[in-house]
């Protein structure tokens, strides 16, 4: 049955939260070849989020759930890189990236799906705002592929880049710093997600001289 992606409630069932008052220098990189690097893991039947042959993998086998996990860092302007594979599981998924995360009700979630769609939402207050909603793209790999993910943050402007082609672009100053993070989930009925990540980048976001 096709999913009224319009109508998706998320269930959190992780929210990986550690404190980062000042803010980080860049850049930060992470190959998840040591799991000793800060990110939050967990091992239980309904989430894994463990580091694994030079990766970080979610495996979320709720359905109509949502995990994440962040790195421990504060920034405001910036260019974040990650590779993002789907191992398992159905195509109708969302995996993706996490800005601005100042705690675990308050940040922004862009993702794409494995059968080609992408959106953007904010979670403020503890509910979830549909800023880009679902629409289709050619630029997202469909299936158990690799998908290289940019977020260029500048400002109250956020830009969505997949496989080097832009898919969405907002303004929204309701949050202009925070943490960042990696995100996997589920659809209804639709369990058994299998995400890995690998090669995060986050670089200054380069400036014209004045």
């Amino acid at each position: 049955m096709e999913i009224c992606r319009s109508c998706i409630v998320f269930v959190l069932i992780l929210a990986a939260c550690q404190s980062a008052p000042a803010v980080s220098d860049l850049p930060f990189r992470d190959g998840f070849d040591n799991p000793g690097s800060g990110w939050t893991t967990v091992d239980t039947d309904p989430l894994r989020i463990i580091y694994q042959d030079g990766a970080l993998h979610f495996q979320v086998n709720a359905p109509d759930s949502a995990a994440w996990a962040v790195a421990g860092k504060r920034l405001d302007d910036f260019i974040l890189d990650v590779d993002a594979m789907q191992i398992e599981g159905s195509d109708n998924n969302h995996y993706g990236v996490i800005v601005r995360y100042t705690d675990e009700k308050n940040f922004y979630r862009l993702d794409i799906s494995g059968d080609g769609y992408y959106s953007i939402q904010r979670y403020k207050d503890g509910a979830w705002e549909v800023l880009i909603n679902w629409p289709e793209s050619a630029a997202i790999k469909q299936g158990a592929t690799t998908n290289h993910l940019r977020v260029i943050a500048e400002g109250p402007k956020l830009t969505w880049v997949v496989n080097g082609t832009t898919v969405a672009q907002i303004e929204d100053a309701d949050i202009l710093a925070g943490d960042i993070g990696l995100t996997a989930g589920t659809f209804p009925d639709e369990p058994g997600v299998h995400v890995a990540f690998d090669n995060i980048e986050v670089t200054p976001l380069e400036k014209p001289d004045k």
